[in-house]
């Protein structure tokens, strides 16, 4: 099924295996009309959970499509946001790059051998992290400013809109920049949900992280939003259900940029669905519908820890109030 959010085309498919192969199918499409029109291939990941049936789906293309592995050779690799944790700390598992080479990379590097266009986010949790942070910015800044290059971004949504890890406390009007943030308590609940392996608590979770700004992400010629899970329907309705870009949605001003796609499967996009499905039968109506409310307070269900589930459903409410 497809429709449209501001300038992004919407794509709600049945589940996640769906979600990956038509994800991926648009993205080899893409790279291969930038090659034959001359352009130079980028492709800027994120590491995520929700990428996964998208790097097994890519993965699987380039072992059937010569051409795909050709052009892959040639690419340039970035990825979003990172932990300051360095390559000899033990809790390096828990960083992006770590992820990145064990389930996009490494599955892509057992077809074609090393790939040299990775320029992965060297963070060694030291004082010279802020200047490899700028180093980086500059990296991209340069490839999305190059008419020769052509940036692919593969993104996918925080629980509460993010956007890497560009939160609501941060502008959206704020110059391009890679920057350092703090870890919000709704970043902190989704990295426990999406690794409990590594953070049983959320004092084990990182307290900082790195990441590119909205207006550095949006600067990608095209963008590629993927969302799958069931507990970020509440984001994917922030984001797409409203026709405004809001500063307490980062991932909503993705609905400006010019060349973009989002899939979302059926369990994550059902608030969006039955909101779409009330503003036809009635097009006047104001606010949110209260069934859809009660449907998503279970999202921020926390046995461990009441204070914070109580704190995370009312920024959630907060933001609704203010969006619908």
């Amino acid at each position: 099924m497809g429709m449209k959010s501001g300038g992004t085309n919407l794509t709600i498919v049945a589940d996640e295996q769906a979600m990956g192969l038509q994800s991926a199918a648009l993205a080899v499409a893409s790279l291969k009309q930038a090659v034959v029109a001359g352009k130079h291939p980028v492709m800027w990941m994120m590491a995520a959970p929700s990428g996964f049936s998208f790097y097994k789906a890519f993965a699987n293309a380039a072992k059937h499509d010569e051409k795909l592995r050709s052009i892959l050779k040639e690419t340039e690799f970035y990825q979003f946001d990172d932990y300051p944790v360095g390559p000899n700390d033990p809790r390096f598992p828990i960083t992006f790059r770590h992820l990145l080479e064990t389930s996009f990379f490494g599955p892509l590097e057992q077809l074609l051998g090393p790939l040299p266009g990775k320029q992965l986010l060297d963070l060694q949790g030291d004082a010279n992290d802020d200047q490899v942070a700028r180093d980086y910015q500059e990296r991209l800044l340069a490839a999305c400013s190059d008419p020769k290059r052509y940036v692919l971004e593969i993104k996918g949504i925080g629980m509460d809109g993010h956007w890497g890890f560009h939160g609501s406390e941060t502008p959206l009007d704020d110059p391009a920049a890679y920057m350092r943030v703090p870890m919000n308590a709704l970043n902190v609940q989704q990295q426990m949900l999406d690794w409990p392996q590594y953070f049983p608590t959320a004092e084990s979770v990182p307290t900082e992280a790195y990441t590119a700004n909205v207006a550095l992400f949006m600067q990608a010629d095209m963008v590629i939003d993927l969302v799958p899970q069931a507990g970020k329907a509440f984001a994917v309705l922030a984001c797409y259900g409203p026709k405004e870009v809001s500063n307490l949605v980062p991932s909503s001003k993705l609905k400006d940029h010019p060349n973009s796609h989002a899939f979302l499967t059926e369990a994550a996009s059902w608030a969006l669905m039955e909101y779409r499905r009330q503003q036809k039968l009635d097009p006047k109506a104001v606010g949110l519908d209260s069934s859809i409310v009660e449907r998503l307070l279970p999202i921020w269900r926390n046995q461990e820890n009441a204070a914070l589930e109580e704190h995370n459903k009312n920024e959630m409410l907060a933001v609704l109030g203010k969006l619908f």
